[in-house]
Parts: C-alpha cells; structure tokens; sequence
C-alpha cells in the first residue's frame, strides 16, 4: 500500500479527474490506469517529464483545473507498476507523487490531450 499526498500537485489532481471522467473510473483506478507498461517506455524514451509537467494547461491557460476530494490517496500497485513508479523516482530523482505525475501527464497525452 502506497500513500500519496496531492496536495501540491494540483496538475495530478487536474489530470486523474480528467481520466476518471473519460474512462468512468474511481480516483484509484485512474492512478493505476496510468501506471502501464506503455507509458513507462514513453516516459523514459522521450525524457519529456520534467518538461511536460510544468507546461500541463498551457493549452487552455483560463480553465480552472479540477481537484479531487481527497487529495490524501491510499493505492495498491501490483509488483510491475510499484517497481515501474520506483524506477521513475530513481531515475528522476523525484518524489513518489511526481513520478505518478509523469505517467498521468503522459497518459493525457495518449488519451489525445495536448501536453
């Protein structure tokens, strides 16, 4: 069990409500929906990460982002998506919840979001 704290991280929080919303999911199944295997290859081929993130909304710089109700987030990752997150972290050197952030801003961008 993983314990998140989105707080400051008000682009993840836009981001996971944006997915719930596309694919009908709880605040936990977007998380995991995003952590595969695909958008841990895109994260590391591209190293756009540490670039994407901060630019997230640049396309609509009026739109009030979204929050989600509980930014405090409690998440069970099988062995391949923690050990995918982790390489993220270490790779990065960056917290757990801006890895996460990576695969959310990444799966955006294969749900056809401008990032």
């Amino acid at each position: 069990m993983i314990k998140l704290n989105f707080t400051n991280h008000p682009a993840a929080q836009d981001m996971i409500r944006i997915i719930m919303k596309d694919k009908d999911l709880s605040v936990n199944e977007a998380i995991y929906y995003s952590i595969n295997t695909n958008v841990y290859k895109r994260i590391i081929e591209t190293g756009w990460g540490p670039i994407a993130l901060p630019l997230w909304g640049h396309g609509g710089p009026s739109r009030k982002w979204k929050k989600i109700d509980n930014p405090h987030i409690e998440i069970d990752l099988d062995d391949s998506k923690f050990n995918a997150v982790k390489e993220i972290e270490k790779l990065n050197k960056i917290d757990t919840e801006t890895a996460i952030s990576y695969f959310l801003i990444f799966t955006m961008e294969a749900l056809g979001y401008h990032i």
